[in-house]
């Protein structure tokens, strides 16, 4: 049920479509969140006990499908002391996974969330070896064919091989199905290049990978390498969508919520990847991604969303240039 590269528990079989949507994560993370009035520099807190469970950027993505009665599985690679933990949490939850135990341990995250705002505290991670990166795209190959989109997200721990992300595009491009790619640094123009069908990097994101101080010009500049969208969160300031020839719209809800925005980008993805496999019209993929990170916000923990669609009429979608 536990071992390596096994799926421990069943797919997902109500959802209307029954094809699953692969999420890699190639830097896992038990996420562990406490919620205070106030937190004091310097100072000790008892406080509440903390909720821990599986997370990093791609088991968000694949909690947020799950939610909205899609099927989805992770793939990962897994090690040390986390492991036990990190399977027990998929398996209560229900989400289908594929790991590969690795000697490296995972990483943890802590988030720390108050009235006056979320402080996070992201381990970089372990490297693992190349063997096991190998391990982990041969697992993509095997499950690719009847996948509805392959999802490669989250950060890259130490050493990823350049090509990592691009190879995920590759074998999903092969197989005729779309790939949506959630990274920093060099590999996120490299994902472009090799033919992702979108991108959404935050605005650090896509100023680490392109330069510059204008999200919209970094956007074009970074569409300009390949052939699909890239969606480019701004925070409060909402989320832009850009083709490669330059078209560009952006979507703002009409208010600022209060709540805790780890995960929020994770819910974008998400909610990409699902308005693809729908045949959703780009502005419907744009509002539908906004909705659904405003709606995280409302959580409590990274990988859930309140009822998005309340929000859905608060969003307003602009054209530009």
């Amino acid at each position: 049920m536990t071992s390596a590269d096994a799926r421990s528990v069943a797919r997902t079989a109500d959802a209307p479509d029954a094809s699953p949507f692969l999420c890699v994560t190639t830097n896992p993370a038990i996420d562990i969140t406490y919620t205070i009035d106030e937190l004091r520099i310097g100072t000790s807190h008892r406080v509440p006990t903390g909720l821990a469970r599986a997370g990093g950027k791609g088991v968000n993505v694949a909690r947020v499908l799950h939610q909205r009665h899609e099927p989805a599985i992770v793939i990962a690679p897994i090690g040390g002391p986390v492991h036990a933990l990190f399977v027990h949490d998929l398996d209560r939850a229900g989400i289908p996974h594929r790991l590969i135990e690795v000697d490296a341990h995972t990483r943890r995250t802590t988030a720390i969330v108050t009235p006056a705002g979320t402080t996070n505290l992201n381990e970089h991670g372990a490297a693992i070896d190349a063997a096991d990166w190998e391990r982990l795209l041969d697992i993509v190959r095997d499950e690719v064919t009847g996948a509805r989109v392959v999802v490669s997200s989250g950060s890259l721990p130490p050493e990823t091989p350049q090509g990592f992300c691009a190879s995920v595009v590759e074998i999903a491009r092969a197989a005729g199905t779309p790939v949506l790619v959630d990274v920093g640094g060099e590999q996120l123009p490299v994902a472009v290049a090799a033919g992702a069908t979108a991108v959404k990097p935050n605005r650090h994101e896509l100023f680490d990978a392109m330069g510059g101080t204008d999200p919209l010009d970094a956007a074009r500049r970074l569409a300009a390498l390949g052939t699909g969208t890239v969606f480019a969160s701004l925070d409060v300031e909402g989320m832009l969508a850009v083709l490669p020839d330059g078209r560009a719209w952006h979507a703002a809800l009409d208010l600022v919520l209060e709540g805790n925005p780890t995960g929020a980008g994770d819910a974008a993805v998400a909610a990409i990847a699902q308005a693809i496999t729908e045949g959703a019209t780009l502005e419907e993929q744009l509002a539908r991604a906004t909705a659904w990170s405003a709606a995280a916000v409302l959580a409590a923990q990274a990988g859930s969303i309140a009822d998005p669609d309340d929000l859905g009429g608060r969003i307003r979608i602009t054209p530009i240039g």
